[in-house]
């Protein structure tokens, strides 16, 4: 038996206090009084707790066609990302497997010019010949 975290020893104690200090004429009346005080207080909190659910309930109400619109941008968020990322990892695969364009052993040049244009397996163009006119 544990009432408010006092046990059945602290209890006694407590009686035998009161006992002493009230006197025997006036514990039954403090006790009394005590018990109603007590019953008051346990209304009021549950008066109290039944309003707060109310409101909650109410709130919920009112705000059903909110939450449901956030549920289902939460939920197209998701997808897309989903898709994102399903998209993500393909580029990548794609990517990785992907034979390389360009030689990658060739020297770049160092005289700062830039590198020459890939070419793809085919000969290179030869250079327009001007001549002359004098």
């Amino acid at each position: 038996m544990n009432f408010v975290g006092i046990g059945p020893q602290e209890l006694i104690v407590i009686l035998v206090v009161a006992l002493i200090f009230v006197g025997p004429q006036r514990l039954p009346k403090l006790a009394a009084d005590l018990a109603r005080m007590i019953r008051e207080v346990r209304q009021y909190t549950g008066g109290i707790a039944a309003e707060f659910n109310e409101a909650i309930k109410e709130f919920e109400k009112d705000t059903e066609p909110e939450r449901t619109q956030w549920k289902e941008i939460g939920q197209g968020l998701a997808d897309a990302s989903r898709a994102a990322d399903d998209v993500a990892r393909v580029v990548e695969a794609d990517v990785q497997g992907a034979p390389k364009a360009a030689d990658t052993t060739a020297e770049p040049a160092s005289n700062g010019a830039a590198p020459p244009p890939a070419t793809n397996g085919a000969a290179p163009e030869p250079a327009a010949k001007t001549e002359d006119r004098a």
